[in-house]
């Protein structure tokens, strides 16, 4: 359940905040209900900006992106606050993480005395993972083309190209990502996580998004990734993966606010294990049909 609260000031200063409670057995040990997505944000009633804290999307995601060519971006991090608008038939959106997260990076003291502690270690490992990462994306309308453009901290790279024609939406997109220091299998000892490697990822999709009148539209999406992780240790952790997605959605809305969707995605992935001995990591295959169906409604 989502809670949005709105207002505007006689100024013209729009503000607000929500949140959304889940009931989650993965995140509480008695499967309670937890608090995720709480913000807050103010801004310009006319819609060209607007600051906000928590609960954003990244940055890159206005380029368009969808299906595994766009999962290799991270988005965790980088979207505690975020600056987006609008003026005229452009959108953009800069998100960047907490600055404070650089802190305990920077701080770290691993000659504290009687050793490391373990989980003092993983806080500092998390914070500088996210230290400085940022996104930036842009989209702007010509006519009945929309192009979209995004960039992130982690070499990220997105373009994505729609187009609307007789209640027919078409949509191209192109991504890439360079990750470096990448923690690919952990050492025994917290303090040496030295099995490290570098990884490329390139992604490219085509969805065609068909109006079928009345609230009712089907979608067709088909979308790739190529996976290349290299400059890992003598423990065996190079090599190439490569994962496709075909996913099926329709969507009818009900009426009185009340929305119906359902969906079928037939994924074939693969992905990289380490290896015994040698430079070459082990390629696994994993096939996963998922089924799902919703209604949403607001009120």
């Amino acid at each position: 359940m989502t809670f949005d609260s709105t207002g505007t000031t006689d100024g013209g200063l729009m503000f607000g905040a929500g949140m959304s409670i889940r009931d989650d057995t993965t995140e509480t040990d008695d499967g309670g209900p937890v608090v995720k997505g709480s913000y807050v944000f103010v801004g310009g009633a006319d819609g060209s900006w607007k600051l906000q804290f928590g609960g954003n999307d990244p940055g890159i995601d206005l380029a368009g992106g969808f299906g595994v060519a766009d999962d290799h971006f991270g988005g965790g991090d980088d979207t505690t606050i975020a600056l987006s608008g609008s003026f005229g038939n452009t959108q953009y959106r800069i998100t960047a993480a907490d600055p404070g997260n650089g802190k305990i990076a920077r701080v770290f003291d691993d000659t504290t005395t009687g050793g490391v502690n373990e989980s003092n270690f993983k806080a500092y490992q998390a914070a500088k993972v996210a230290d400085g990462d940022w996104s930036v994306g842009v989209s702007h309308l010509i006519n009945t083309i929309n192009v979209g453009f995004g960039m992130d901290s982690e070499g990220g790279l997105a373009i994505g190209l729609s187009t609307s024609f007789s209640d027919v939406t078409t949509s191209l997109y192109w991504s890439k990502s360079d990750h470096t220091d990448v923690i690919v299998a952990e050492d025994p000892d917290p303090t040496c996580p030295d099995k490290i490697a570098s990884q490329e990822n390139m992604g490219l999709g085509v969805m065609v998004l068909m109006s079928a009148g009345e609230g009712t539209t089907f979608s067709v999406g088909y979308s790739t990734r190529k996976l290349e992780q290299s400059g890992a240790d003598e423990e065996g952790n190079n090599g190439t993966a490569k994962t496709k997605l075909v996913e099926v959605d329709f969507s009818y809305d009900l009426g009185g606010g009340a929305t119906l969707s359902a969906g079928i995605d037939k994924k074939d992935a693969e992905f990289l294990t380490s290896a015994d001995s040698g430079n070459n990591a082990i390629l696994g295959t994993k096939d996963i049909t998922t089924l799902e169906a919703t209604i949403v409604f607001s009120f």
